[in-house]
């Protein structure tokens, strides 16, 4: 799987991922992300490393409305440093729409079920609290 914790972050994927933020002026990286979950027909189960990228780019978001993610990536902090004020209600509802897709039908949800390890589920669970509070 590539993973060596149930974190946002800690999957090759995600990892990756959040290098693309380091040169952004905009949320452009991150809507993409999003919306490549959101926009996956329903009938099509996310693939995973697009599932590993949404989460990643969902806690992005929800550490700009606190508490900051202890584990979020120097990249992520300085792109909310910049863009901090560009995360709204908008952005927020996007992230949640897309790990809720990921929670219930993905290809990611599917490995650490197979894995019998609820820490995943547990993790994501809490970062839909926080996109929705």
């Amino acid at each position: 799987m590539g993973a060596w914790g149930s974190g946002p972050f800690e999957n090759d994927d995600a990892a990756d991922w959040v290098w693309e933020l380091e040169d952004e002026t905009d949320a452009s990286v991150i809507i993409d992300t999003l919306s490549a979950v959101v926009d996956t027909p329903i009938d099509e189960q996310v693939e995973s490393p697009a599932a590993s990228n949404a989460i990643a780019a969902a806690e992005v978001l929800a550490s700009a409305r606190g508490p900051r993610s202890p584990d979020l990536p120097t990249e992520a902090i300085e792109w909310l440093r910049v863009n901090g004020a560009l995360v709204d209600q908008r952005l927020l509802a996007l992230a949640a729409g897309a790990v809720q897709r990921v929670a219930v039908d993905s290809e990611l949800k599917d490995l650490w079920d197979e894995e019998g390890d609820d820490s995943w589920a547990e993790s994501v669970r809490k970062l839909l609290e926080r996109l929705r509070a």
